[in-house]
Parts: structure tokens; sequence; C-alpha cells
């Protein structure tokens, strides 16, 4: 047990000190930190515009003006006329002016602004312009109070969305699909992100002792089993502090931003379903893990560093492909995606995506789990065994014409 923890240690203590993984593991954070950076640059250089309004109905002018702007613009009311507002607008005093003219039937409106000034959502102007259209109007035609106020309510529009699991409904609140949705491909994003990262970790580890013949005076006083686990032990502990780092970083990035980017105002986590957090952990850990631990028997199959990318490629596709699977699975429950939810290698993809929608249960995740959990324990025994086979292997041989000869003698 002292050997293996000595070997985790190493493992943990040479990537701790390498520039490149503390880089991929402060990524989350600089990523973060950039989208602060500019979110901070573009909250100083969008400033609300300033403008004035001038028409030849001063009632209506005033409505206008005493109009709900929700932030989108504001308005100078000591400008009144469109020479004093032109010359404000030459000086860089105001962003813009509107020029509203009434007649007996037609309120026409244009608006004149700066190029080099802050522009303009015009959606909240042209709403109070046509609302205020439509109260001249329908005073000019006589309605009532009673009658206007029937006018202007609007008409309730709700969305509720749904899913059938065995028949029966299963009803979810109109934000909560596309947060679970969301949350789920930036997990799976992730995952993909990390199982090129420690799969490619632990065969380069592997393949560069073997390369420099380190492994000739480690297997001496180290047995390969105790290598073996011992680097798996290490990469374990490294994708725990992965974990980590990403999730603190994830919830200090949903509370810094949350009322500064547009995706995020909405944002909740009572919001996300039951488990899914519990979900997505399972499949960041046991998914990473697989795909190590085949890297770790295909590092020890080469004999050169040189070589790692040629037989990691084959690996590494699976799990680009179970990724690119994963955007079909959102509008898509066919039988192929629901056997693929359950295939170790892919379900890390998959099932996030299927239970985000609706489409699976947590009984059939935690299923899905289970199996491959189950396949990580048979994959580490015959992982095992092929890295204590090859580890002293420097035949240059093809790699697999060396796997299929170890598996018939």
């Amino acid at each position: 047990m002292n050997k293996l923890l000595i070997v985790a240690r190493q493992v943990i203590r040479k990537n701790l000190k390498s520039r490149a993984y503390i880089i991929s593991l402060l990524f989350p954070v600089i990523l973060i930190a950039l989208v602060a950076l500019f979110v901070f640059i573009n909250q100083q250089t969008q400033k609300t515009p300033q403008i004035a309004v001038i028409s030849n109905h001063s009632t209506f002018r005033k409505a206008l003006i005493n109009a709900p702007t929700h932030g989108d613009y504001h308005v100078n009311r000591q400008l009144t006329s469109r020479t004093a507002a032109e010359k404000q607008l030459a000086n860089e005093k105001i962003d813009g002016y509107l020029v509203v003219k009434i007649t007996d039937t037609n309120v026409s409106a244009t608006y004149r602004q700066r190029t080099n000034g802050n522009s303009l959502n015009g959606s909240t102007l042209k709403n109070n312009l046509n609302t205020l259209k439509i109260r001249q109007t329908a005073i000019r035609l006589g309605l009532t109070a009673k009658q206007l106020q029937e006018l202007f309510t609007p008409s309730s529009y709700h969305t509720q969305n749904v899913a059938y699991q065995n028949g029966h409904v299963r009803r979810q609140r109109s934000n909560q699909q596309g947060t679970n949705t969301a949350v789920a491909f930036a997990v799976t994003l992730l995952i993909y992100m990390f199982i090129n990262l420690y799969a490619s970790l632990i065969a380069q580890e592997t393949a560069t002792e073997k390369g420099s013949h380190i492994m000739e005076i480690l297997v001496s006083s180290v047995s390969p089993d105790i290598q073996f686990f011992g680097k798996i032990t290490g990469m374990l502990a490294l994708i725990v502090l992965q974990v980590m780092v990403t999730g603190i970083a994830g919830l200090i990035g949903v509370k810094i931003l949350h009322q500064n980017v547009g995706a995020l105002k909405q944002f909740s986590f009572e919001q996300i379903q039951p488990g899914m957090i519990s979900v997505l952990i399972a499949y960041f850990l046991v998914g990473i893990m697989l795909y190590t631990v085949i890297a770790a028997m295909l590092g020890a199959m080469v004999t050169r560093q040189e070589e790692v990318g040629q037989v990691l490629s084959p690996l590494t596709t699976i799990g680009m492909i179970a990724y690119i699977i994963s955007f079909i699975a959102v509008n898509s429950n066919s039988l192929l995606i629901r056997i693929g939810s359950f295939v170790p290698f892919l379900s890390q993809s998959l099932m996030p995506v299927r239970y985000a929608v609706g489409n699976a249960s947590l009984t059939e995740v935690w299923i899905s789990v289970g199996l491959a959990f189950m396949a990580l324990i048979a994959l580490t025994w015959v992982a095992l065994r092929e890295y204590r086979r090859h580890v002293l292997d420097y035949s240059t041989r093809r790699r697999w014409f060396n796997f299929r000869r170890q598996k018939q003698a």
C-alpha cells in the first residue's frame, strides 16, 4: 500500500508541476475571468443612449416621454425644438433625437442618430409609439374607458413542457428543460475535453518511462500491478481535483455573471431536476476513468513516446463521436439513441442529455451509471493484464498484432 501511494503521489506531484496541466486545471477559472472581463468592457462602452423627443403635439410628446423605457434609453426633457436637438447632437451631447409628426389620422416618426454614438434598441420606443397611436385613435373614435382597457389588455400565453415516461406525463416548468439541457451540454463538453486530457496524460506517463528505459528500474523495485494502480489512483485524485475546481468556478461564475449575461438572468439552481448534479458528477468520474484505464493500457503497448497519439486516436475518436451524437439526442429518442445511452464509452455524453430533456427516468440513468461502473471494473482487470504483459515489451511489431498474439497465447 505504501508503494502504491508513493507512485500515486509521484503522478500527482509531477502533473501539478506541469505548466500545461495547471493551465488545463485552471481553464474554467480563466474562461470565466475572460467572460467577466468582456462583460465589464461591454458595460463600460455600451452606455444608455441619451435622446430627445421633438413633436408638433405637446400632449403626445409628454405621454411618449413618460412612457416606460425599461432602461433602453434616457430622454432629455429640456430639448423641445429640432434646432436645439440638432445642435446638441452635433456637439455630441446626445446620441440622437426622435421627430414625431402628428396629423388627424396618422403618426410618423424619424429617429436621427450619430454614427459614433451609443446605438439605440428601438423596439421599446416603437412599442411606445404604437401604443400611444392606438390610444389616440381609440379616443378619436369615441371609445369608453372600459373599452380602452379591454383593447389594451394583452393576451395570456404560457408554455408547458411535458415528457412522457411509460405512458405517464411528467410536467416540467417552462424554463426547467432549457436550464437542464444547458447544464448537461456544458458538463458533457467538459467530460469530452477532460477525457482527451487525462487519456493523454496517463498514456504519456507510461510511454515516457518506457521509452527512456526508466521502467526497467522501476519494475525491479515496484511491481507492474502497483505501478498500474498507483498511476490510476493518482489520475483519479487529479480528476476529483478537476471536478472540484470546475464546480467551484462554475458556482462563482454564475453568481458573478448572473445579472450581467442575458442567458444567465433566468438561471436558478431550483430549475435543475432532482438528482441532476449527482448524475453529472457520477458520469464525470466514471466516464473519464473508463477512458483513462484504457489509455494506461495503450500507453504500455507503445515503445516510443511519439506513438502515443497514434494509439490513442481510436479511443478519443469514440469520445468525440459520443459528444457529437449528444446533440442529436436533444431532439431524438430513437432506438439507437436509447441503446447508446446505456453503452459504456457513449453513455457519459448521451444519458445526461436524455435525462435533461425528459426522455429518460432517474432509474434508467442510474442503471446506465451502474453498467458503466461494471465496465470500468472489468476493463480495469483487462487493462492491468495487458499492462503487465507489455510494460517491458519493446517489440516493434504492430500493437494490435501484439495484443492478439498475447490473447492467443
